[in-house]
């Protein structure tokens, strides 16, 4: 029988280990870190124009701190060193873009890693109205919205290629944070919502987006809410209500009966469920036929006579409006 030696096959692993590393360490330095395990990220995601920008690189397959990175901008080198992963600077003005070439090279490594930077600033403004607050005729400015009414934003890209038709965009809207995917959407440039009753503002963020990629916008406004308000006007027999004479607390009475007319602003009429308080001189009196006017025929001249108003919206709570008025007889 022949006994195996130990010593021996010992002694055979450990040559053939020597053997064999150089090879596996060499297999593993051989690795090279591809273009797309180096990630670009910008702050802020859709940059404006004129805005302060900052471009990081990061990656989990090197250490970029140790690699050697230069950054090149219209044919010149704007930063270069070990671990530069971060530039910051200013963008230009609307349809103006930037280029940054990156070129990267990981320790250890002797080829290098190019990337491709496009900063192309995008405006998007947002415009907004009350939908169903009440204005009255010749009005020249806009609803403005009111507790429990309803709003409507409307977003307006401002780039050559949206204005000039060839775009085409999908939008998200957020209302206060929240997205709304109900009204997000391609070509979906406007969002209807209601305002609660407790806000007193509202924070609506839109975020734009062209299917070919060539542009991303973003922006985010307060819309505040209004208190309802109610102004009296003069109604004449022959002109009608005379809109280019507002009664502002106190007026006098040259005739012998004079009709005042409620004018609620911003209210929402929607519905037609409210309640008319008329006073006169602190005493209730009863709702006139045409609940927005008021017909005063005093039995005699001299003194004055408080008139008020109080015009509430039954279907939104908090939605009410009063003005008082002190006419002269």
């Amino acid at each position: 029988m022949k006994f195996i030696n130990i010593k021996n096959i010992i002694i055979g692993f450990f040559v053939l280990g020597i053997i064999i590393m150089p090879y596996i360490s060499s297999a593993e330095t051989q690795i090279e870190i591809q273009e797309g395990e180096i990630n670009i990220e910008t702050s802020p995601n859709n940059p404006q124009p004129y805005e302060d920008v900052t471009i990081n690189l990061s990656s989990y397959a090197t250490d970029l701190n140790k690699a050697i990175i230069t950054w090149q901008s219209e044919s010149k080198t704007v930063l270069s060193g070990i671990g530069k992963t971060s530039y910051s600077f200013k963008t230009k003005g609307p349809n103006t873009s930037t280029v940054f070439n990156i070129n990267i090279t990981p320790v250890g490594e002797m080829s290098t890693i190019s990337k491709t930077v496009v900063i192309s600033p995008s405006e998007i403004e947002i415009l907004w109205e009350s939908v169903d607050g009440y204005t009255p005729p010749f009005y020249k400015g806009r609803s403005l919205p009111v507790s429990g009414g309803f709003i409507k934003a409307v977003a307006i890209p401002n780039t050559n290629t949206i204005r000039s038709g060839n775009g085409s965009i999908t939008y998200t809207w957020k209302n206060a944070g929240n997205t709304n995917l109900d009204v997000s959407g391609y070509n979906k440039n406007s969002y209807i919502f209601k305002n609660d009753m407790f806000n007193d503002k509202n924070e609506i963020t839109v975020i734009a987006s062209s299917v070919s990629g060539n542009y991303g916008a973003e922006n985010t406004i307060e819309i505040p809410v209004y208190e309802p308000k109610i102004i009296f006007y003069k109604k004449s027999p022959l002109e009608g209500i005379l809109y280019n004479n507002a009664y502002n607390k106190e007026a006098t009475m040259t005739e012998d009966e004079i009709t005042l007319v409620a004018e609620p602003y911003f209210m929402s009429l929607k519905g037609n469920n409210f309640s008319y308080l008329w006073k006169i001189n602190n005493e209730l009196i009863n709702t006139p036929s045409k609940k927005t006017e008021l017909t005063i025929k005093p039995t005699s001249r001299g003194g004055y006579a408080t008139i008020n108003l109080v015009m509430e919206n039954l279907n939104d709570l908090f939605q009410k409006a009063s003005n008082t008025l002190k006419l002269k007889l």
